[in-house]
């Protein structure tokens, strides 16, 4: 009714529009520049919906007991720079039960460089910043295991 009142008396029913619909999706607290890069190749989560896709798929492989399909899928995801940590603490953690310490530390040093890059969207990167501590610690603890061998 008041869209209609305000088609009628020439009011602003598209912004208003416009702005329920950034308010829906969270877009109004973006800054420019985040908004500038949506949908370009400079987007952080582009392709977001297949990796979580592919996330799901490496932890129902990882329960079946497959763990080459598991570090498959998530090398995927950290060689295309996914902007969460589940990736990257799974496929670090998988490594390491391998006693693979050189690619658990390579898997743990990439998300402390993603973290490092501000490329992340404002969410994501509060997140980056209260984990990188314990990423930190674990790329120590895995450098000591290797200097150690």
């Amino acid at each position: 009714m008041f869209g209609r009142l305000r088609r009628i008396l020439g009011g602003r029913e598209e912004a208003s529009r416009h702005s329920r619909h950034e308010e829906r999706f969270g877009l109004s607290t973006l800054a420019p520049e985040e908004r500038e890069r949506i949908g370009t190749e400079h987007d952080p989560l582009r392709g977001y919906e297949a990796a979580v896709e592919r996330h799901h798929q490496a932890m129902e492989a990882d329960r079946r007991g497959n763990p080459d399909t598991t570090i498959r899928l998530y090398e995927e995801s950290v060689a295309e720079g996914f902007v969460g940590s589940h990736p990257y603490e799974a496929l670090a953690s998988l490594h390491e039960r391998r006693r693979n310490h050189q690619d658990a530390l390579r898997v743990t040093e990439s998300y402390i460089q993603l973290a490092r890059s501000g490329a992340m969207p404002r969410g994501a990167q509060r997140s980056a910043d209260r984990k990188l501590p314990d990423f930190k610690a674990r790329a120590t603890r895995y450098q000591r295991l290797l200097d150690e061998n």
